[in-house]
């Protein structure tokens, strides 16, 4: 698949199938973060994986999805969740270039999954003490020996097998690019057309 087709394919989505993601196609993702582009090669980012359905439920309390949805065709905790959550742990204080790190590896994680079939969130709006204390209970540390700094989570990722379609569309003249369901169930995506995002190419 060439990238353009996959960038296009690596929608958000918020609706997946109950069907349990291999670990290994897990590990492989972070391994493609590992590697990508790093500020200074700084590497801050550390990673969490969850699986474990119990640990998962807890974790989805601390964000809600769909907020452009009328709650009727928002997703059901339990009928819609994800195979996985991904947590970005990086140092409290970073800088903007640790920022785009993050950015960077998380959009990584999410053209990889496409590649392999799977569908990911990218959240930033999250209860991160909340988050913090249910992984500190499972006996992550987020103290990093390396660099002295204490870590905490500055983002998340949800994955899973898609259970929604996904369709590209341009935005209309009133100029709103909030997502929408269609009446064929499908997620609309108005995106701005090329004319109006390129200022200038001399």
């Amino acid at each position: 698949m060439e990238l353009s087709e996959l960038v296009k394919k690596a929608r958000t989505c918020r609706f997946f199938c109950q069907e349990e993601m291999p670990a290994q196609v897990l590990d492989d993702l972070i391994d493609m973060a590992r590697i990508t582009s790093s500020a200074r090669n700084a590497q801050i980012i550390r990673y969490v994986v969850i699986q474990d359905k119990n640990v998962r439920a807890k974790i989805e309390e601390s964000f809600v999805l769909g907020g452009a949805l009328p709650p009727e065709q928002k997703p059901q905790r339990g009928k819609d969740s994800p195979a996985a959550v991904i947590v970005f742990l990086a140092p409290q204080e970073i800088t903007q270039f640790g920022t785009m790190d993050i950015g960077i590896a998380a959009q990584t994680v999410q053209l990889g999954a496409a590649e392999k079939g799977y569908a990911a969130c990218i959240i930033g709006a999250f209860k991160k003490e909340l988050v913090a204390d249910i992984l500190q209970k499972e006996g992550v540390s987020f103290f990093d020996e390396e660099s002295g700094a204490k870590l905490i989570p500055h983002l998340l990722m949800i994955l899973g097998k898609p259970n929604q379609k996904q369709e590209i569309t341009t935005v209309k003249e009133d100029g709103k690019t909030h997502y929408y369901i269609d009446e064929r169930g499908y997620n609309m995506v108005p995106k701005r057309a090329l004319k109006d995002i390129l200022l200038l190419h001399k």
